[in-house]
């Protein structure tokens, strides 16, 4: 007898790319958090959805950060990813996936 495979969901299909304009002062409106000195991803705090301004898709909290501008950010402190997004010129894409429950 043959079995059916299931296909399950898999976190890869739920990947979110996103891409945020900075403000005047080069600031992303968004709560970042966690990073490897925590022994987490980087991830989504706080998003002022009164002053984000989004080019493409959007964030939600707690969406984890797989990706700035194409640079793998897991394993970084957050303070590295932080220097990542500062030294985008115009708008910042993010890579993001939501997390589990």
């Amino acid at each position: 007898m043959s079995k059916v495979i299931q296909k399950k969901n898999h976190w890869t299909t739920k990947v979110n790319d996103c891409t945020v304009c900075k403000d005047a002062e080069g600031e992303l409106n968004v709560g970042l958090l966690g990073g490897a000195e925590n022994g987490e991803f980087p991830y989504v705090g706080e998003v002022n959805e009164d002053n984000v301004v989004y080019k493409d898709g959007k964030l939600t909290e707690g969406d984890l950060i797989l990706e700035v501008e194409g640079l793998a950010v897991s394993g970084l402190p957050l303070y590295d990813v932080l220097i990542v997004i500062k030294n985008c010129k115009g708008p910042v894409r993010l890579k993001c996936v939501r997390q589990g429950r």
